[in-house]
């Protein structure tokens, strides 16, 4: 490679991203949107040769290995732990929200299952440096509520590098044969485990000894060559080299040094960085961003929706104020820096073509244009649609918010033990939505592919095993279901402060009356056949006609032991109740007859004190 290229190509680029950036600083825009247009900028106007090609694979690398071991670094998990409640519980409300509508609307628009879950793992994230540069521009939150915002965004960076190692397998499936795919997902569990349960116990350790025992420049040089040698074992063991960086620098936030790493590190980061925005601009050509203006505006649209939906859900579940909510919620609605590194990777791996990773560069640059003017409204917004809104919506809301206000109070109110139990049923609810979640995504993906092998192998038709298959998918999410309608139920009994007594109103049953009077049983049953119906399959309605009376046929079998008793018992109560009423009567005619002699008897005085 002649130093000559390397030079021109790094003097062009960072130029052209420079002025970029100070144009979209004058108009308050942060100067990633800027490295961005300078990428586009360059692809559609510089004809490249393999040399610089070949220089900006490189560049854009490093820029990208850099930039999350600054992310990982920047995450402090004792001060989530401390001071980050409504933020994990935002995060783990919206992040599986968001990853299930991406899911939801991709197949919906044609995609198949990989490029849905990539678009779910695209739009679960907000970026960090758009967010933080909107809220101090504008400065309408108070600090607790600014930190909660960055607090949100680490959650979700940590969400996406989960998201992005869990679909990596997925996205070389395509690349591999079966054998080489099991290797692949226990190499990435292996070295997973191995780096969070070893890294997280003896990198800070190590560093704190090198910081007391060697010159700093030493330290910092170990840690960056670290940071490269970790993203070279995470592309080993089949994971982005950004996993790797992400993951040393999780390690290093612990020691004592971290800040100061990460300060000197800061001019090096952006230098990289920058190359790693604008080779994702370069990716992008005019005609596709004209070509696919529809389907950016969808995403965009899309995205916006189900980010201050699902977010404003977590704040509101987590007892906050309606108001500050969805402000936050909006000031949120910015595609982060993995919604660039997902797509790129899919782009990579031949999993999405360059409409999808154009529409989704064009739907990410729409966000983070539109957020000042969003977030600078959204108070006002939510001011004049509380004035629009109708008397009788309005009193059904305030309903909802009492009752999450009730809740929280008898919960605050009661023993430590009695809030330690809510909160751990709340967690295992967690888990077993998440549980239905997995074992739907998983049915879509092996369903036709098993349902084919079992019966070349074993015998039968595909509409049977289809149907098996079907009936074992209802079970499966039958039990999670019943645990968390059965974890409600005792989470209702808490907020009651542990009353016996059920109060029903006379008038008609309520919602929550119903809800606490209705079979446990039947209700899971209920729930997970309508996810069945909801979730698209291969089969037809006859089909699941057929599963939903076999799951009935085995359910009545299962408790028909309990079925027997409460039918038992409702007879003795008939009985009881008849045979009350037989003794009611029989004493009212006593008393009848009593009545009728202590009148005789004062008729037969009178007559004779009349004599």
């Amino acid at each position: 490679m002649d130093e000559i290229v390397l030079m021109t190509n790094l003097a062009v680029f960072l130029l052209v991203a420079s002025i970029c950036s100070i144009i979209f600083n004058k108009l308050k825009l942060p100067p990633l949107i800027g490295y961005l247009m300078a990428g586009i900028i360059i692809a559609n106007v510089w004809t490249m040769n393999e040399d610089s090609e070949s220089i900006v694979e490189i560049l854009s690398d490093m820029g990208l290995i850099t930039l999350m071991f600054c992310i990982g670094m920047e995450i402090n998990l004792k001060k989530i732990r401390k001071q980050g409640t409504l933020a994990i519980i935002v995060a783990l409300v919206q992040l599986p929200l968001m990853v299930l509508g991406g899911v939801v609307v991709g197949t919906l628009m044609g995609f198949n299952i990989v490029q849905s879950i990539c678009l779910g793992g695209i739009i679960s994230g907000s970026s960090t440096a758009v967010v933080m540069a909107v809220l101090k521009t504008q400065n309408r939150l108070d600090k607790d509520h600014i930190d909660t915002i960055v607090l949100i965004t680490i959650m979700e960076d940590i969400g996406q590098v989960i998201i992005l190692s869990m679909i990596t397998p997925m996205m070389a499936g395509s690349e591999l044969d079966s054998n080489g795919l099991i290797a692949m997902i226990i190499s990435i569990a292996a070295f997973m485990l191995v780096s969070i349960i070893v890294g997280l116990k003896f990198v800070p350790l190590i560093i704190n000894w090198v910081s007391d025992n060697v010159h700093y420049e030493v330290l910092l040089i170990l840690a960056i060559g670290s940071a490269f040698g970790m993203a070279l074992l995470a592309q080993f063991a089949g994971l982005s080299v950004a996993i790797g960086a992400f993951l040393l620098g999780m390690m290093i936030s612990p020691s004592r040094k971290s800040r100061e790493l990460s300060h000197d590190f800061e001019p090096m980061k952006n230098l990289l960085m920058s190359m790693f925005f604008i080779s994702v601009g370069m990716e992008i050509s005019v005609q596709s961003l004209l070509d696919n203006v529809v389907l950016i505006l969808v995403l965009y649209l899309i995205y916006a929706f189900l980010k201050s939906s699902t977010v404003f859900l977590g704040y509101w579940l987590g007892n906050e104020a309606p108001r500050n909510g969805f402000i936050s919620a909006v000031s949120l609605v910015a595609m982060g820096e993995f919604a660039f590194i997902i797509s790129k990777q899919a782009l990579d791996y031949g999993v999405v073509d360059e409409s999808f990773y154009t529409s989704v560069i064009g739907a990410a640059l729409i966000s983070m244009i539109i957020l000042p003017i969003l977030s600078r409204s959204s108070g006002d917004v939510w001011d004049k649609a509380i004035e629009a809104c109708p008397a009788g919506l309005m009193g059904v809301f305030k309903r909802i918010k009492d009752a999450r206000d009730n809740l929280y109070a008898n919960v605050a109110a009661s023993s430590r033990r009695t809030r330690k139990q809510f909160r751990k049923l709340m967690t295992m609810n967690y888990v077993c939505v998440l549980a239905v979640i997995l074992v739907e995504i998983v049915f879509v993906l092996i369903n036709p592919a098993l349902a084919g092998w079992f019966a070349e192998y074993i015998g039968g038709t595909i509409l049977i095993w289809s149907i098996l298959m079907l009936l074992m998918n209802l079970f499966g999410i039958y039990f999670p279901i019943y645990v968390i309608v059965n974890n409600l139920r005792m989470a209702r009994a808490i907020s009651d402060k542990g009353s016996n007594t059920i109060h029903v109103n006379q008038e008609g049953l309520s919602i929550s009356d119903m809800f606490r009077m209705s079979s446990t049983t039947m209700l899971s049953m209920m729930i997970a056949i309508t996810i069945l119906i909801v979730v698209p399959n291969n089969l037809g309605i006859w089909e699941h006609i057929v599963v939903m009376i076999l799951a009935l046929l085995g359910l009545f079998y299962y408790n028909r032991k309990t079925i027997q008793k409460m039918f038992e018992a409702q007879v003795t109560s008939v009985d009881s109740d008849s045979n009350q009423h037989l003794d009611g009567a029989a004493n009212t005619s006593d008393e009848h007859q009593d009545q009728n002699r202590s009148e005789v008897v004062s008729i037969n005085l009178n007559d004779r004190k009349l004599e």
